[in-house]
C-alpha cells in the first residue's frame, strides 16, 4: 500500500492489518503522528469544527508524495494539535481558575471570612487575593491596601505583599500596604515579618514600618486598628500620606496645589463627618479649604 493511503487510513481509524500496521510504524513520522494523536485525546476544547480541519489535513497529505513531504505532515499535524492546546487553555483559564479576589470601593470597610474561619477586614480601596478551593494547600494571601487579621488559633498563613511578607499562627494583626509605605502592627499573639531577606518577630504590642526605604520600630497600647473604629490616626507621617488617606475614606478628590506635602503630620480625622474631618488635617497645618461636590481644594491661610 501507498504511503499516503496508509496515513489516510489510519486517519479514517480503519482498522490496519498486521503487515499494514507494521509498514505505518516504519514511517519517518510515526513517532510524531502517535504522540500529537495521543496528547490530543487528553484535551476537550471548547467548540471547534474538528472534521473540517481534518479534512484538509488529510487532503494536504494526499497531496504530498515525497519524503520531504513527511516534514510538512507533522507541521500541520503540530497545527492541529496546538489548536487544541490554545483552546483547553483558555477554556480553564477562563472558567476554573481556582483564586478568589475581593476589592473594598473607597470609602467602604468590609469583612471576609477565610475557609479555615479567620477573619479578615479590610479597609477602604484594598484588595485581597487567595486560593480559595486549594486553600489548605495553599496557605498564601496577598494584600494591597490595608486589613485587620483575626486569625483562627493553630491556624497559620502568609500574607504576601510586594514590601514584605507576614506570617502568621494564631493572632490578630494589620497589615498597610500602600504607595512606598509598609507597616504591621501586632495585636495579640506573634507574626514574623520577612523583608529583604531580614526576619523581625513581632509580639503583641509592637510595630514594624518602612517609609521611603527608612524601617522604624515602636509599641501601641491599643487592641485593634483604629480604621475599624471609623478613624484614622497618624503619627509624624508626611502630609500627602494623609491626603491620600482621607480620599480613600470619603471617596474624594483633593487639590493641594502649593501646599508642601512633605511636611510631618500628627493626628486623626474620623470616617463620619467629612466636614469635622477636614477641619481636623486643615487646621493643624494652618491651612483653608473650599469643598465643591467631590473635590475638596487646600490653600494657604
Amino acid at each position: 500500500m501507498k504511503e499516503k493511503d496508509l496515513i489516510n487510513k489510519w486517519l479514517n481509524n480503519a482498522q490496519l492489518t498486521h503487515t499494514e500496521s507494521e509498514a505505518f510504524k516504519n514511517l519517518n513520522a510515526y513517532d510524531s503522528y502517535v504522540r500529537i494523536s495521543d496528547t490530543a485525546k487528553n484535551f476537550k476544547a471548547p467548540e471547534y469544527d474538528i472534521e473540517s480541519n481534518l479534512e484538509d489535513l488529510k487532503n494536504t497529505l494526499i497531496d504530498h508524495k515525497s519524503t520531504a513531504a513527511s516534514k510538512h505532515y507533522i507541521t500541520i499535524l503540530m497545527r492541529v494539535a496546538a489548536i487544541f492546546v490554545i483552546g483547553i487553555g483558555t477554556y480553564f483559564a477562563l472558567f476554573y481558575t481556582t483564586e478568589t479576589t475581593v476589592d473594598s470601593l473607597a470609602s467602604q470597610k468590609i469583612s471576609v471570612e477565610l475557609p479555615d474561619h479567620t477573619v479578615v477586614q479590610l479597609n477602604a480601596l484594598s484588595s485581597i487575593s487567595y486560593q480559595e478551593k486549594d486553600w489548605e494547600n495553599n496557605r498564601k494571601i496577598k494584600l494591597e491596601g490595608e486589613a485587620y487579621f483575626k486569625v483562627a488559633k493553630g491556624k497559620k498563613f502568609d500574607v504576601q505583599t510586594s514590601s514584605g511578607i507576614v506570617s502568621v499562627l494564631g493572632t490578630q494583626f494589620n497589615v498597610k500596604h500602600r504607595d512606598h509605605y509598609f507597616e504591621v502592627i501586632c495585636y495579640e499573639g506573634l507574626v514574623s515579618v520577612t523583608y529583604d531577606k531580614n526576619i523581625v518577630k513581632l509580639p503583641a504590642g509592637k510595630t514594624f514600618k518602612i517609609l521611603k526605604n527608612v524601617i522604624s520600630k515602636g509599641e501601641t497600647n491599643i487592641i485593634q486598628p483604629d480604621w475599624i473604629e471609623n478613624k484614622s490616626m497618624f503619627s509624624s507621617t508626611p502630609y500627602s500620606y494623609i491626603l491620600k488617606e482621607f480620599e480613600r475614606q470619603y471617596d474624594v478628590t483633593i487639590i493641594a496645589n502649593n501646599i508642601d506635602q512633605n511636611k510631618l503630620f500628627t493626628g486623626n480625622f474620623v470616617h463620619s463627618d467629612i466636614q469635622t474631618a477636614i477641619q481636623s488635617i486643615t487646621i493643624p497645618m494652618r491651612l483653608k479649604y473650599k469643598i465643591n461636590d467631590n473635590n475638596i481644594t487646600l490653600y494657604k491661610e
